[in-house]
């Protein structure tokens, strides 16, 4: 089961969420490639009960897709009530500020984190904001459970990055086609948004999300390509 994070607030682009790019919100696209994948049941977006973050319920009801209400700055405990509710096994965390997704690097490290029993697993790099996270339910479980340090409470799987002694961790490199690290494919900022809008205008959009290696055919601005 995928959880996707969104909410509304955002420093440097707030609403960036609902932005949309050729007629679908950065949420809806990314919902779209991450149901994409084999291995995902089903999304869940995971917001909070902020009043402005009622636009990304409308959204979610629209698209007809399950959402969950928690905390805004506790992403942490977000995530475990959430699993509470909904029961995953396996939890792969998304954001929704990134709409280019790489859809196969969720079969594979979901794949690996059973077939190797691990914890947490999450491939190297890939393309700035492609990439998804891989845990179990325990983990996220026992996480929630043993750290209080806001830092670790704001982002969800930081701690278990930072405890390779309590969690089996596996970070594998990406395919060969696929390690672009310097390539930007995420929204933070009005380049950001600028260049998905031109990157993705690149194509006519039917059927299936496309590869994400389609893409890499058009280099960013040096200043848009720095994460």
């Amino acid at each position: 089961m995928a959880f996707l994070q969104a909410r509304m607030g955002s420093r440097r682009l707030p609403g960036k969420t609902l932005m949309k790019i050729h007629g679908s919100s950065i949420l809806e696209r990314a919902i779209l490639r991450l149901k994409a994948s084999p291995v995902v049941d089903a999304v869940v977006v995971l917001t909070t009960r902020q009043n402005e973050d009622n636009a990304i319920v409308a959204e979610c009801e629209r698209l007809g897709v399950p959402f969950y209400r928690g905390p805004e700055d506790d992403v942490l405990a977000r995530y475990f009530e959430a699993a509470e509710i909904f029961r995953p096994e396996i939890v792969i965390r998304a954001t929704a500020d990134n709409p280019l997704i790489e859809i196969g690097s969720i079969e594979r490290i979901v794949t690996t984190l059973r077939s190797s029993g691990l914890d947490y697993c999450m491939e190297k790099a890939l393309p700035f904001g492609a990439a998804t996270e891989a845990m179990t339910a325990a983990a996220l479980a026992k996480t929630h459970a043993v750290t209080r340090d806001p830092e670790h409470r704001e982002h969800v799987t930081l701690y278990i990055k930072e405890h390779p002694d309590e969690f089996r961790i596996l970070l594998p490199d990406a395919p060969v086609s696929l390690r672009r690290p310097d390539f930007r494919v995420t929204v933070d900022t009005p380049e950001d948004y600028a260049f998905m809008e031109l990157l993705i205008g690149r194509f006519s959009e039917t059927g299936s999300p496309r590869p994400l290696e389609d893409y890499f055919d058009i280099e960013a601005p040096p200043s848009v390509c720095m994460p």
